[in-house]
């Protein structure tokens, strides 16, 4: 309350406005009031919109931007590369003439007024309006227009800009690069983007990305980091031969029914050792009657890759053409074995069925239709689940929703 009263107080004793001044010069230090308060507010302007520029954002503008959206970016990246030069440039230039507007008004009116004018001014002049339009939606376009300014008034000041920026450089660092984003970030990102339904003018339009999408990008970034020991079939779910069976009429009807492409082959001197790799479609060329050995067929040497090998690396072993089916093993004994299949369904996020596996499912469930109805439903799918576990080692409820639908 006293605060007022000594404000009124003030107010009653002064004048309002100074009367010793000549019109002209009333004329002339209000022409430059009203520059500093526009200097005041073009610096803080740029301040706020270009050190708030994500210098990630030019550069995604930059790979894919449009022609005019290039150009913008890359002038922008060109001035706030210097963040440090450039921002004391800006600050210098704002608190310059924020620091002589009131001894500008203080010459022209008493000194409560001066106060008062100048804090109004600079606040809503110099501070608010000019940082809600600098930020807002045109924030590259204004930003790109007002490069040569900013060059200029580097210029001009760089002797004293200099030296602190220098300084602020050896203290926090002069790389000030775009960040980047972590595989998490990278996957919340994608997440977000999950396809919105936009109405406008009485039609609808989808934007974004579908689920599948979605888990197919996340599945790709997650390559890098899944491991051939999570995703392999074991061992003791393969089916396999050794070099010395006997292809017979019981052995081919036997490996036909499996409804493999690729067997493994353990020699027939070392049963723990998968010496090679036998392709089903060979078998129309094979002799019969005769051991996988002395038949004559083709015969693949294996893959081999270790249980700590990143979804990743085995892609790219794939993607040689060698052999699209590798031997998980250590240094003892084989594992289990892993194929191109397991590294498209790590990526897709779910099964992928062929012919054989879908005439198998669909087999089964029919032949199972009596039994399930009159189980719970955690229950069915906990039994189907174990017993399609031989027919199909990746098969989980996605699949049976979707055979069950057909």
């Amino acid at each position: 309350m006293w605060i007022w009263l000594l404000f009124f107080q003030q107010v009653q004793a002064d004048e309002f406005i100074t009367t010793g001044l000549g019109t002209e010069v009333y004329i002339t230090y209000s022409l430059v009031s009203l520059l500093l308060i526009s200097i005041s507010g073009l610096m803080s302007g740029l301040t706020v919109g270009l050190m708030s520029i994500d210098e990630l954002d030019l550069e995604m503008k930059l790979a894919s931007g449009t022609p005019t959206e290039q150009k913008q970016a890359r002038k922008v990246l060109s001035i706030i590369n210097h963040h440090h030069l450039v921002l004391v440039t800006l600050l210098l230039s704002n608190a310059a003439a924020m620091e002589a507007l009131p001894i500008l008004l203080d010459t022209m009116f008493s000194k409560i007024i001066s106060i008062i004018l100048s804090v109004t001014f600079v606040m809503i002049f110099g501070e608010i309006l000019p940082q809600a339009v600098f930020t807002g939606p045109d924030q590259l376009n204004i930003a790109c227009k007002l490069i040569p300014v900013v060059k200029i008034i580097t210029v001009i000041l760089f002797p004293f800009s200099y030296p602190i920026a220098k300084l602020l450089d050896r203290c926090f660092g002069a790389n000030h690069g775009g960040r980047r984003l972590q595989n998490k970030d990278i996957k919340a990102l994608v997440a977000l983007h999950e396809n919105d339904v936009i109405e406008e003018s009485g039609a609808t339009s989808v934007t974004g990305l579908v689920s599948g999408q979605i888990k197919m990008i996340h599945g790709a970034i997650d390559l890098r980091e899944e491991v051939v020991k999570n995703h392999m079939i074991p061992i003791e779910k393969v089916f396999f031969l050794y070099e010395d069976t006997v292809l017979d009429e019981i052995t081919i009807n036997r490996i036909l029914k499996q409804g493999y492409s690729r067997i493994p082959v353990y020699s027939s001197e070392n049963k723990q050792k998968i010496k090679n790799v036998m392709h089903v479609k060979t078998l129309l060329c094979a002799e019969h009657g005769k051991t996988i050995q002395e038949s004559g067929i083709k015969l693949r040497a294996p893959l081999s890759v270790s249980q700590n090998t990143t979804m990743y690396e085995l892609l790219g072993k794939f993607r040689e053409g060698k052999m699209h089916m590798a031997i998980v093993s250590d240094e003892k004994e084989v594992k289990g074995i892993i194929t191109m299949e397991d590294v498209l369904e790590q990526i897709l996020k779910t099964d992928i069925l062929d012919e054989d596996d879908y005439d198998k499912l669909t087999s089964f469930l029919a032949g199972n239709l009596v039994q399930n109805k009159l189980s719970s439903p955690q229950t069915r799918t906990t039994r189907q689940r174990k017993r399609l576990s031989a027919l199909h080692p990746r098969f989980d409820e996605f699949s049976m929703s979707t055979i069950s639908m057909a």
